[in-house]
């Protein structure tokens, strides 16, 4: 983090005071330098100019708010999207800074290669056998000794549905078509025909990679797509320059994942010659998305190949989300980050941090209110903490928290029972943006009244306006219900049980996952839950069958309330 002060002057010749933000404002030092310069007692116009972060930490976001209403203008100049939208919940003003159009690659594909020595073989079958029906022509360079029979072409025969062939001499490119290499020969392309020829070694290799690359950025230019795989030696570096230079698109696999032969692909990388460095999974589905008619949605199998990519990018795993939801919620971001196709949105959220975050963010559940489901909190308070309040620790978890309404109404409830002070709440979501705004206990007065409906009908929390403090622009909840509650990041269906609770509370996040997914989320909370305890889904989950079939028993105390009734393993 970089804190730095300068002082501008603006169109109007009013003089302003500028702070600029380099990465996340976390250091305690850096906080308070920042409060300070709020609470200057001159009056100059203040503008806080924000690169890097996605949040703003509670003590900086409540000085900009004290500023604010001893009349000091300041506003926040936000380069991200997520930061804009959590300050503007709080009717702070924020500047967005528009994104810059996305860069568009490859309006049309029309030719592939692939390419690679030690270590790349099964990448290339791997990559080769996702690729979707098209017109495009498939090109293959591997290193190889020259005595050796290579058996690609066989291999692949049997991995495709395009045609493979091992090409002779002034063979005409036909589309659909795989080309292979063949051992002892550079593999060219010119005037639509395959020359080969037995020129001399280009950096120790016949074929040459750079060979093929070159004749293919002359041909085919901005329609090109160079895919540098695992190897040893130099041999393409050249090539992806020219594919680059003469527009078309270069992907270089990331050496970590090639055991050991990663030579070639980081000395492309150090040469800078490349467009995105991936992993297979990201490789194979943007070659994909590549040799597809360009379209904005994502759907089908190239959807499945992006959610893959993701998972080994991120750690996160969509791929058993329910399709339908995953879909829209793409789609959307893809509109409002001015993408004009799925080729180009997948390239950035595959290779940009700040896209691979909207794209985190847009996929995780995030639709909380306080005291949601009034029933269901009124069903707690008459039936189910009562019952709890004999153990000495009630342990409570609010699985998928978002932005932690749902585990702070838990701690009124528990406070009105007289039980918070032997509770402890823990509090998760997959989503590290969400998790920090459910921590800062800030949300905008927009909620104060439909939460004032939800209180009223689940009776749970006498003066529950005095347990939200007024600042104002946005309430906070108060220190006693903050300091209760853990917020951790967790992922129901990768990562795995982490105490035993007497109470479990995930409500309208298993409806978005496919059947599978559900199961393994039932066997983590059989793992987690108390052999007293309760688990509580939500009214539209729909799950009474699948909760059945994995040993939980409805309990007769109300609808969507479980007890776990069979043997752990």
């Amino acid at each position: 983090m970089s804190l730095t002060v300068q002082h501008t002057r603006s169109a109007a010749g009013i003089d302003i005071r500028r702070i600029n933000l380099l990465g996340r404002l976390e250091r305690p030092e850096e906080i308070v330098e920042l409060a300070a310069l709020l609470a200057a007692p001159d009056l100059q116009p203040i503008e806080i100019v924000c690169f890097d972060a996605d949040t703003l930490p509670p003590a900086s976001i409540e000085a900009i708010a004290a500023a604010l209403d001893r009349g000091l203008d300041v506003k926040v100049r936000a380069y991200r999207p997520l930061l804009a939208f959590s300050l503007l919940r709080l009717s702070l003003p924020v500047l967005p800074v528009p994104p810059q159009a996305p860069q568009s690659l490859l309006e049309s594909c029309r030719a592939v290669a692939l390419a690679g020595s030690a270590n790349s073989l099964d990448k290339i079958l791997a990559i080769v056998e996702r690729l979707p029906p098209s017109d495009a022509s498939i090109f293959i360079a591997q290193h190889v000794l020259e005595d050796r029979k290579n058996l690609l072409d066989q291999l692949l025969k049997v991995r495709t549905d395009y045609s493979v062939v091992m090409p002779q001499q002034l063979m005409k490119v036909q589309p659909r078509t795989i080309y292979v290499a063949p051992p002892g020969f550079h593999m060219r392309v010119a005037h639509g025909l395959v020359y080969l020829t037995h020129d001399r070694l280009i950096n120790y290799a016949r074929p040459s990679i750079d060979v093929l690359f070159e004749s293919l950025a002359a041909e085919y230019g901005p329609s090109a797509l160079a895919v540098l795989l695992c190897g040893f030696g130099q041999d393409g570096v050249a090539g992806c320059a020219a594919v680059r230079a003469a527009g078309g698109c270069v992907l270089v696999e990331d050496g970590s994942e090639c055991n050991g032969a990663n030579v070639l692909p980081d000395c492309a990388f150090a040469a800078g010659h490349f467009d995105h460095q991936l992993r297979q999974h990201g490789i194979t589905s943007i070659a994909a998305a590549a040799v597809s008619p360009r379209q904005r949605t994502a759907a089908g199998a190239l959807l499945d190949l992006f959610l893959e990519a993701v998972h080994e990018h991120t750690g996160y795993d969509f791929c058993s989300y329910q399709r339908g939801t995953v879909e829209r919620r793409i789609d959307n971001l893809i509109s409002h980050a001015g993408f004009t196709s799925f080729f180009d949105f997948q390239r950035a959220a595959l290779s940009n941090p700040q896209m691979t975050q909207r794209l985190l963010t847009e996929l995780s559940i995030n639709v909380t209110e306080f005291f949601r489901h009034p029933e269901q909190f009124r069903l707690l308070r008459e039936q189910v903490l009562p019952y709890l309040a004999s153990f000495p620790l009630i342990k409570v978890w609010s699985a998928g928290c978002a932005t932690g309404e749902e585990a702070y109404s838990l701690a009124m409830l528990l406070d009105q029972l007289g039980l918070l002070d032997k509770s402890r709440i823990f509090a998760t979501d997959i989503n590290s943006t969400l998790l920090d705004l459910a921590q800062a206990g800030l949300y905008p007065r927009e909620v104060l009244q439909k939460s004032l409906n939800n209180h009223a009908v689940s009776c749970c929390c006498t003066h529950f306006p005095e347990r939200l403090e007024d600042h104002g622009r946005y309430l906070k909840v108060a220190k006693r219900y903050r300091e209760r509650v853990l917020f951790h990041h967790h992922a129901l269906g990768q990562d795995s049980s982490f105490n035993e609770f007497q109470l479990i509370v995930c409500r309208n996040v298993m409806i978005y996952f496919d059947p599978e997914l559900q199961r393994r989320v039932f066997g983590l909370f059989a793992q987690s839950l108390h052999r007293e305890g309760f688990l509580l889904l939500g009214p539209s989950d729909g799950l009474t069958t699948l909760a059945r079939e994995c040993q939980f028993k409805p309990d007769p105390a109300g609808e969507h309330l479980y007890r776990f009734a069979g043997n752990l393993p």
